[in-house]
């Protein structure tokens, strides 16, 4: 039968993989309204929505496309990286290839055997390098070793200062533990200026759980502010705390 043949067909399913990518984006991002014109216009609609929406966001060096493939490739052999950076790392034992390796099996679940990954990376010239450190505090933390993490946070501070997405990692990790200073602190310091809606939320959390909620309803009403001037893109990607912040204020 053609028709089920091409129903089936690699081709088939890898547009069907990229329509769901996007579609899943859409709705992460609040752009349902794109979800028809994805689906109803197969190939064709995925294409003007990565062009339109997608690329724009990008803000590592790698392409949207490249992250598409990659994200089918992933899809149809899940195993297909983990083998090849397996394969890479017997041929060369170098620090990059465990931190990928190390990266790949936390992307695919395999917590226990990215953390070792990570752990082993972290010898001789590279005991204290901020990118495996970094991955590996994050994690701990998806594997619920709380104290572990804040030890790699901690290592990490003594290398460099952290960026926004680790204070606010770090912040998780000392809130989980009970430290709400230290979790406050690092919420504080991710979001100087009201920049990520995430970091202030949780800042006013833990305002909130120390019996300080006047602060709190002020650093809430600050994310709604700064929403108010900010970018319709801005505001897509901060959807769920500008949300939360306009229930906190209106409670």
């Amino acid at each position: 039968m053609p028709f089920a043949s091409y129903l089936y067909s690699p081709y088939s399913i890898a547009i069907l993989l990229i329509q769901v990518f996007f579609a899943v984006h859409a709705v992460r991002t609040g752009r349902m309204y794109w979800l028809f014109i994805i689906f109803f216009f197969p190939l064709v609609g995925s294409i003007v929505y990565f062009f339109v929406e997608y690329l724009p966001e990008m803000r590592s060096g790698r392409t949207g496309l490249s992250r598409v493939g990659k994200t089918v490739k992933r899809a149809l052999d899940p195993g297909a990286e983990i083998r090849q950076l397996e394969d890479a790392l017997a041929l060369a034992d170098t620090h990059d290839n465990r931190v990928a390796l190390g990266r790949a099996y936390r992307q695919a679940g395999r917590l226990d055997d990215a953390i070792r990954t990570y752990e082993s990376s972290l010898a001789g010239i590279h005991a204290d390098s901020p990118r495996a450190l970094a991955e590996l505090g994050a994690a701990y933390h998806e594997a619920g070793r709380v104290a572990d993490a804040r030890s790699a946070y901690d290592r990490l501070r003594g290398v460099r200062a952290l960026t926004p997405g680790e204070l606010v990692l770090s912040g998780r990790v000392h809130e989980e533990g009970g430290d709400l200073a230290a979790a406050l602190r690092d919420y504080t310091a991710a979001a100087p200026g009201g920049g990520s809606a995430e970091a202030r939320c949780r800042q006013a959390m833990v305002l909130r759980q120390m019996g300080r909620a006047d602060e709190a309803k002020r650093v809430f009403e600050e994310v709604l502010r700064h929403a108010r001037i900010s970018s319709a893109q801005y505001r897509r990607e901060q959807k769920e705390w500008i949300d939360m912040a306009q229930r906190e204020v209106g409670a």
